[in-house]
């Protein structure tokens, strides 16, 4: 465990950077109008599940990485990094063009001719930041995959500074710049998520031992390999996407019990999003290890990595988790002071107690799957519980059974529980078969 816990806690402060960035702009925009932040807000809808998905796209670059680091081919690691970016580029060219929609979409959805349009150039100027943040990913999940992700860790900590210090500028105005407001938030992220793309890759493309690696070396046509990167990715798109499109949905039914309903349901997935960075550090963790015992054919090893994976989340959240329990209040509180909406999100914080450690539980042991070389088989898994539990049951608790949005964090609970207990099985099942065996990853053609 203390190497799983030396590789998850940077993990986790990487992954926790992009989400404080956000909070960042929220917090200066909030400050600076109210209609400005409004703006902003309706942005984050097609932007957030665009970059989610894509981001799982990235994913293949660290699982391919581990799988032959672990294997000890590092001749062949630099290959897959010079595939990886630029794909995610290429990736976030594509997501950048469908950001570019302009208004008509925001129209659709009923939206305020002025937020429409406003929410509009926002998610145009965010969307010319995505392939520079899914750049910036590919250098850190190889960087991962080599059980080095601290230089991928300050330099989240460093664009997060170029962001609020851009954000004081830009969004106020001044020194020249006239006040930008929203735009002007947008702007400063989406510089700060270049300085990452640009920073990474001379970071990877400087590293030490880039020779043991062949970093800059042309990568050798490898079709079996490259498509399996590809597919690992594809997979774990898909799996991030339709978790982000459930949770979207309940979203949209929240706002059918009234403004304190939906005020309140936005204060809870905040919260619940801002602990869930906990599990993905922890998931991307489990993912290298799990990952770097299959390229040593070593099944016992890569099947105690996932259970202590899945121990060490539990663990971490647990105190979170009894704070919630305990005080309530206190965290719906630090949102608003509306008495209405603060009792209502009070309750939220009530459910997450319970969701924590299963929706953790999900995140962690699909990641140990991936690791193993799995792909299709946990974005199935968890497309199952997410669409075909989670979904129907926010429904029927939500709306039919007049539960609110206390139904819909049941349904999130359900979702989560389903999704845990079905991910945790294939695990077992995986380790029980490949016990005896030596394992050759199908993700490593070259093993």
């Amino acid at each position: 465990m203390p190497e799983l816990l030396r590789l998850a806690l940077p993990t986790i402060a990487m992954r926790s950077g992009a989400l404080i960035m956000l909070m960042v702009d929220v917090i200066m925009l909030g400050h600076h109008a109210a209609g400005e932040l409004a703006i902003y807000s309706l942005s984050q809808g097609p932007v957030s599940t665009l970059m989610l998905a894509a981001l799982g796209l990235q994913m293949g670059v660290m699982i391919v990485t581990s799988q032959l680091y672990g294997a000890g081919r590092d001749a062949l690691c630099g290959a897959v990094w010079r595939r990886g970016l630029p794909y995610a580029l290429a990736t976030g060219a594509a997501t950048a063009a469908i950001c570019a929609a302009g208004p008509e979409p925001f129209r659709w959805m009923g939206q305020e001719e002025h937020l429409a349009v406003g929410a509009a150039e926002v998610t145009r100027i965010l969307g010319l930041g995505l392939p520079g943040y899914l750049g910036y990913l590919a250098s850190g999940y190889f960087l991962e995959g080599l059980k080095r992700p601290w230089p991928a860790t300050w330099l989240m900590l460093v664009a997060n500074l170029l962001n609020a210090g851009l954000n004081a500028w830009w969004i106020g105005g001044g020194w020249g710049v006239e006040a930008m407001g929203a735009a002007g938030a947008a702007w400063a992220t989406t510089v700060a998520r270049w300085f990452l793309c640009v920073a990474a890759a001379l970071w990877v493309w400087n590293l030490r031992d880039r020779a043991r690696f062949r970093i800059r070396e042309p990568a050798a046509k490898d079709p079996a390999g490259a498509s399996w990167q590809r597919r690992l990715g594809y997979a774990a798109g898909l799996s991030i996407g339709v978790e982000a499109f459930g949770f979207s949905a309940l979203n949209v039914m929240s706002g059918w019990f009234g403004a304190e309903a939906l005020a309140a349901y936005a204060i809870g997935i905040n919260i619940l999003g801002t602990v869930f960075m906990i599990a993905l550090g922890v998931g991307a963790a489990t993912s290298v290890r799990v990952g770097h015992a299959v390229g040593r054919g070593d099944a016992e090893d890569a099947e105690v990595a996932g259970w202590t994976g899945l121990a060490l989340d539990v663990l971490l959240v647990a105190p979170i988790a009894a704070a919630f329990v305990a005080a309530p209040l206190a965290f719906s509180g630090f949102y608003t002071d509306d008495p209405a909406v603060r009792a209502t999100a009070a309750v939220l914080v009530l459910w997450m107690a319970a969701i924590l450690p299963f929706d953790g539980a999900q995140a962690v042991m699909s990641n140990a799957l991936r690791g193993w070389g799995e792909t299709w088989t946990p974005s199935l898994l968890q497309g199952s519980a997410y669409l075909a539990v989670m979904m129907p049951a926010g429904w029927l608790l939500g709306s039919r059974l007049d539960l609110g949005v206390s139904g819909l964090f049941a349904a999130i609970l359900g979702g989560s529980i389903v999704s845990s207990a079905l991910l945790c099985a294939r695990f077992r099942y995986l380790a029980r078969r490949d016990r005896h065996k030596i394992l050759r990853a199908p993700a490593s053609p070259h093993l």
